[in-house]
C-alpha cells in the first residue's frame, strides 16, 4: 500500500468515526439534526437523531420527500411564522430560532423549536439550510400551566377590584349622609350636638376606609400589570 492509499484510508477512516460520533450525540438528543434544500418542500438530504421519537415517521420517510416533506408535518397556522424566520436569517446571513407545532403521524400535534442557519457555497450562493429540531412539548405544557394559574391570579384580583369599587360606592353615600346629618343637627341645635359628634366620626371613618379602598385598587392594578408582564 502506497503512503497516498493509506492516507486516504486513514481519512476515510477518521471520517467514519466523525460520523458515528455525531450520530451517536443526535440519537441521545431529544430531537433531530436536519440538513435540508432551500425549496418550498424543505427536502430533506440528511437527518440523524429521535426523528421517529419527534415525529412518528422514519429517516426515510422523509429524506428526499420519499414519503412526504417535512414541510407537510408543520401546522398550516405556523407555517407563515417558520418562513418568514427563515427568510429573515438568510437575508441577514444569520439564525433563526422559532417555536411552532407539527402534525405527528398519529394525528397528534407535537411542539418542536427549530434552531438553524443557512449554508453557502464559497461563491456566496445558498446551498442548504440545517440546523436542529427539539421537542419542547414539556417547556409548552409548563408556560400552559403558568399562563393558566397567572390568568387565575388575575381574575381574582379583577374581583377584588371590582369588589373594592362597590365599597367605594357605598363609603360616598355614607359620606352623604353624614353630611345631611351634620346639617340637620346644626339645625336641631343644643339637642343635636351629640348626633353631630357621630356623625363626623361616620364621615372620619368612611375617608380612611375609602383611602384604604382606593390604595388596595391601586394594588391589585400594579400586581395585575406586574403579572401580564412575567406572562410574556
Amino acid at each position: 500500500m502506497s503512503s497516498e492509499e493509506y492516507l486516504q484510508d486513514t481519512d476515510q477512516l477518521a471520517s467514519d468515526d466523525t460520523a458515528r460520533i455525531y450520530e451517536s450525540i443526535a440519537n441521545r438528543m431529544n430531537g433531530f439534526l436536519y440538513r435540508c434544500r432551500s425549496d418550498k418542500s424543505y427536502t430533506m438530504v440528511n437527518i440523524a437523531g429521535a426523528v421517529k421519537k419527534v415525529t412518528g415517521y422514519s429517516e426515510k420517510d422523509l429524506l428526499g420527500n420519499q414519503r412526504l416533506s417535512y414541510m407537510s408535518l408543520i401546522h398550516q397556522d405556523d407555517t407563515a411564522a417558520v418562513d418568514a424566520a427563515v427568510e429573515q436569517a438568510i437575508k441577514s446571513k444569520g439564525n433563526w430560532n422559532v417555536d411552532y407545532r407539527i402534525k405527528r403521524a398519529d394525528g397528534s400535534i407535537q411542539w418542536v423549536n427549530e434552531h438553524g442557519g443557512p449554508v453557502y457555497e464559497a461563491s456566496g450562493e445558498l446551498a442548504y439550510l440545517e440546523g436542529i429540531i427539539a421537542d419542547i412539548g414539556d417547556r409548552k405544557a409548563q408556560e400552559s400551566i403558568r399562563r393558566q394559574k397567572m390568568e387565575s391570579v388575575g381574575g381574582t384580583s379583577n374581583q377584588i377590584i371590582s369588589q373594592t369599587q362597590k365599597i367605594l360606592q357605598v363609603l360616598k353615600t355614607l359620606k352623604m349622609l353624614s353630611l345631611n346629618a351634620s346639617i340637620e343637627a346644626a339645625r336641631a341645635g343644643e339637642a343635636g350636638r351629640g348626633f353631630a359628634v357621630v356623625a363626623d366620626q361616620v364621615k372620619e371613618l368612611a375617608d380612611e376606609t375609602g383611602k384604604s379602598a382606593q390604595s388596595i385598587t391601586q394594588l391589585m392594578g400594579e400586581l395585575e400589570a406586574k403579572l401580564s408582564e412575567a406572562s410574556e
